[in-house]
């Protein structure tokens, strides 16, 4: 199974993807196939990607930064993960395995070793569209009953449900081949494109508003934050969700860096080169 990545111009998701791919291949080794997907074009990105010895994917996004509010520019390549059915290099894969930049892979997840003994690694994983864990926050109420949109001259409409329980898309196993199946990618698009503008997670609000209770439910291993008070024994993909590796001095994130933070924090860093050291330590510097 393909384990795919989706990056902007950010050179600090560029750097996270990098580690994450390097912690991949240190359980399964470097034939481990990864997929990075680009919707810019800048060649020192580009070669970067190639350098680490990951498939690069260029695409021309449906939803960036033309028609997506100017609060979610600053990670509008999260967004990419939304199309990757529309994608020609994995038109061949019925599962991929989407992981968010800001990820540490801290056990297997593929093969015997890579889950549970009755279920194995994630290529075992079914789901009918896809499967996420879910977000360990409390639920909350959106300002809609309802969202609608258009497609094929017809109107639509999607009930929210109150309160809304969220799965969090940081690690999401598509299912490809339901997706393309009778065009409902660009069904679902068209519902993201028109409600962009009433949506306040990102592309997690769009999965979560559109396909509701037809997520499959991830055990929590499968997407853990370091703050866990047992992440060290139980995550297979810890998510650095909230902190970065570098973000030891924001307020912000204080109540989050507890448990075992600092401690992935050390293992990412030692994935690092001495130049990327330095450059994780000016952001930390920068606050």
């Amino acid at each position: 199974m393909k384990i795919v990545f989706c990056i902007d111009d950010n050179p600090r998701y560029l750097l996270m993807m990098r580690a994450a791919v390097r912690s991949l291949r240190r359980l399964h080794g470097d034939a481990t196939p990864c997929v990075c997907v680009y919707g810019g074009s800048n060649p020192a990105i580009m070669d970067a990607v190639r350098a680490e010895g990951v498939q690069l994917v260029r695409h021309t996004p449906v939803i960036g930064v033309h028609n997506a509010p100017p609060q979610f520019h600053r990670c509008i390549g999260a967004f990419l993960k939304l199309e990757l059915a529309l994608l020609p290099e994995l038109a061949d894969d019925e599962y991929v395995l989407y992981c968010d930049a800001d990820v540490y892979f801290h056990q297997p997840i593929l093969g015997a070793g890579g889950g549970d003994a009755a279920s194995g690694g994630a290529e075992h994983i079914r789901p009918q569209y896809m499967a996420m864990a879910r977000e360990a926050t409390a639920p909350f109420h959106h300002a809609h009953e309802q969202l609608d949109y258009e497609w094929r001259g017809r109107r639509y409409v999607v009930p929210l449900p109150f309160p809304i329980w969220t799965f969090s898309s940081g690690v999401v196993l598509f299912n490809l081949e339901r997706l393309r199946r009778h065009d409902h990618i660009h069904n679902f698009l068209a519902f993201c494109v028109q409600n962009l503008h009433r949506i306040g997670n990102l592309d997690q609000s769009l999965l979560n508003y559109f396909f509701g209770k037809r997520v499959t439910k991830l055990d929590p291993s499968w997407n853990c934050p370091p703050y866990r008070a047992d992440a060290l024994t139980r995550a297979r993909i810890v998510h650095f969700h909230g902190p970065k590796p570098w973000d030891t001095r924001p307020a912000l994130w204080k109540d989050l860096r507890i448990n075992h933070y600092m401690e992935f924090r050390r293992r990412w860093l030692e994935l690092l080169t001495s130049e990327e050291r330095e450059q994780a330590a000016t952001w930390e510097a920068a606050g």
